[in-house]
Formats: C-alpha cells, structure tokens, sequence
C-alpha cells in the first residue's frame, strides 16, 4: 500500500504528525510505502526504507504517481492562510480512486468522513486510520470508490457552469464595491 504526499510549502504542516506516521510504518513493515513528492525533509524524516522520492514534478507526472497510489496524504494546519485553499487534492485523489487520509482544515466540508475519505484530528486519528487503512486494503477501496462517486456526481465543472458564470457576473458588476473594501482592508494594495 502505497502513501502519497505531495505539496508545496507544506513543511510546517507534518512535523507534529511524523510519529505517528512512523509508529505505523515501522509496525506494518513492507506493507506500506511513502512516495514523497517535492518535500525531501518529509521523506528524509520518515524511517525506514520503503520510501521513494519524486522532486517537484508537472502535473501529468503528479497524476500518474497520485494514480498508483492507494492512500493521499492531506495534512493542513488550522491557519488564515490555509483556510484559504481548496479542497482539490481530494477532488484529484477520489478522481483517481485514492483514499483521502485529511486534516479537517478545508477537507472537513467536502469528505464526509468514513464515506469518502477520513478525517484525522491530530496523531491519535491519524495513526488509527493509517493503521485501518493498511490492515483492512478494501476499507479504502470502498472509501476511494465512495469518493469517486461523490465527485462524478456533484464536482464536475460542467454540473457548476451555471452557478459560476452568475458567479463571475456578479463579481464584475460589483467590481467598484469589492476593489473599495478589499483596499479598505489592504491598503498596500493600492
């Protein structure tokens, strides 16, 4: 079974979450490896062996290596600036029938968890389910095929066209009104 974590800038986002990780790896052996994209102190710090590791890569890449895969690894802090992000590494994952493994920060209102993907509250969780997902494969086939489905049914952007082009009407029509208040907030903006 297979671990995939790829990201960005995300060196802030795992290091409390490491033991976990490597309290599980180191009691299922070889039945779990990590492929690590882009992030050398992730792969350096995880133990063992089992472990493959990808510099940062183009998209096609990243989708192949996502696609032999069994679990995504999404680990997000509770910040401002990740409270921003999209929840598209889940979109991709269940795209790809691979099992979400998420921090609640922006994952907690797209997975519903044990359905299409897990949600882990701190190590204790994330050791569980790591755990679960390892020892049990078919538990995250289910969960990833769930995902899967979740998405083809409501995530594709041809079932949003609508919706975001009365978005982006309304953005332009209040452009004056959201320049002013952005400016407002952020006035080294201007």
């Amino acid at each position: 079974m297979t671990l995939f974590f790829a990201g960005l800038n995300r060196g802030d986002e795992w290091p409390h979450l490491l033991p976990a990780l490597n309290a599980v790896a180191n009691q299922v052996g070889s039945r779990l490896k990590f492929h690590v994209i882009n992030d050398r102190a992730f792969y350096e710090a995880i133990e063992g062996e089992n472990k493959i590791f990808t510099p940062l890569c183009d998209y096609e890449t990243y989708q192949a290596l996502l696609s032999r895969s069994e679990i995504s690894f999404m680990p997000l802090r509770e910040t401002s600036f990740n409270r921003c992000k999209s929840d598209l590494k889940f979109i991709e994952a269940a795209a790809h029938r691979v099992t979400a493994l998420a921090s609640p920060t922006v994952y907690a209102s797209s997975i519903a968890n044990g359905s299409t993907g897990l949600i882990f509250h701190g190590p204790d969780d994330l050791k569980h389910y790591l755990y679960q997902l390892v020892t049990a494969p078919s538990l995250g086939q289910s969960i990833a095929d769930n995902a899967r489905r979740y998405v083809i049914g409501n995530r594709m952007l041809a079932y949003q066209i609508s919706e975001r082009l009365h978005w982006y009407r309304s953005l332009w029509a209040r452009r004056k009104e959201l320049t002013d208040a952005l400016l407002a907030r952020v006035p080294e903006l201007a």
